[in-house]
């Protein structure tokens, strides 16, 4: 009797706590911890004899009860939770009520970050093009950062630095360092804040400092695409050279564009106007794009591009810096 109860109690010993048994259209039975899931298309689960195992979202008709996990809806609604899914759609079971929806409206899911170590991100990017001709141009790009997600806001610290070195002319830096806080609202909603530190040779420009924040909304939600907009104010504290420090107040209007292909490619981009509020003639734009290839593991192919527009630079100055670069980037 001993070595039979030893027998029935010995597989569930072996299967972790917080362990899920995924069900899939298929008749397969993966049982693991869930890790996530993105764009609501394939849902990360942690095997004790497999690793990491991919599962298809629209494959599983089964799971159940998981560990408290993070449930973001296309809506932008956040659930914390247990999951269950069963002939009557995914439930997510609080502390004190049950939602039960269809697994259509599931975005994406994540797992809750126990400590403050878990939410950290870091990436690295380094990049180099070459432009020959009369005067041959070397860019070299260097950049990194670090974000923190948490239940209701994120927060990123990120530092660029471009250098062209010129056979011909002298060499011309442009450096960045960008703060951001953002506070999760519902409907997709969300408020930042905003810190950034900018000086750029091509437009003359010592040191920008600007301090702001901006409303905006997740206009469009979809499995592989999104775009924001968003709206607010900023103090522009900026020196150029040979020039006094001034202080101006200047609107925020903005775009952000994000789209995630089957094939291993991603589109970012982001334009950001400010029209000055003290002067009418003046208005100043940041574009930003990247576009990147899964290479492997968390190895990308990356081509960055930025622009950098002032209506009204100081005299014998150039109205754009503009510039293109081919790197790799990685994070972890």
């Amino acid at each position: 009797m001993r070595v039979l109860l030893i027998a029935l109690l010995l597989p569930c010993a072996l299967v972790p706590a917080d362990a899920a048994e995924i069900h899939t259209r298929d008749g397969s039975i993966i049982i693991g911890e869930i890790l996530g899931l993105e764009d609501g298309e394939d849902l990360i689960v942690d095997t004790e004899y497999m690793d990491e195992v991919t599962i298809e979202w629209e494959a599983i008709v089964e799971i159940r009860e998981t560990q408290v996990i993070e449930v973001e809806l296309f809506n932008g609604q956040r659930l914390f939770g247990r999951v269950v899914i069963d002939e009557n759609g995914v439930s997510i079971i609080g502390d004190e009520t049950t939602i039960t929806l269809p697994p259509e409206r599931v975005f994406a899911i994540a797992e809750v970050n126990e400590s403050f170590w878990e939410g950290l991100e870091i990436y690295t990017d380094i990049g180099m093009n070459i432009v020959r001709g009369n005067n041959e141009v070397t860019q070299l790009s260097f950049g990194a950062g670090v974000g923190y997600d948490g239940r209701d806001f994120e927060t990123s610290v990120d530092a660029t630095t471009i250098v062209n070195e010129q056979t011909e002319g002298q060499n011309l830096r442009r450096a960045t360092l960008a703060g951001n806080y953002t506070y999760r609202l519902p409907r997709n909603w969300q408020a930042s804040g905003l810190l950034q530190f900018e000086s750029d040779d091509q437009q003359g420009l010592n040191l920008r400092t600007l301090v702001g924040g901006a409303i905006g909304n997740r206009v469009y939600n979809q499995r592989r695409m999104r775009v924001d907009l968003f709206g607010g104010l900023v103090l522009n504290s900026e020196e150029f050279e040979e020039q006094p420090r001034t202080e101006s107040l200047e609107g925020l209007l903005g775009a952000a564009y994000r789209l995630r292909s089957a094939k291993g490619i991603d589109i970012d981009a982001s334009l950001a106007v400010l029209p000055s509020l003290e002067r009418s003639d003046r208005v100043r734009m940041q574009f930003d794009g990247s576009l990147s290839f899964d290479l492997f593991a968390d190895l990308d192919f990356k081509l960055t591009v930025y622009d950098r527009y002032d209506s009204q630079p100081p005299p014998g100055n150039e109205t754009n810096d503009t510039g293109l670069t081919l790197g790799i980037s990685w994070s972890y």
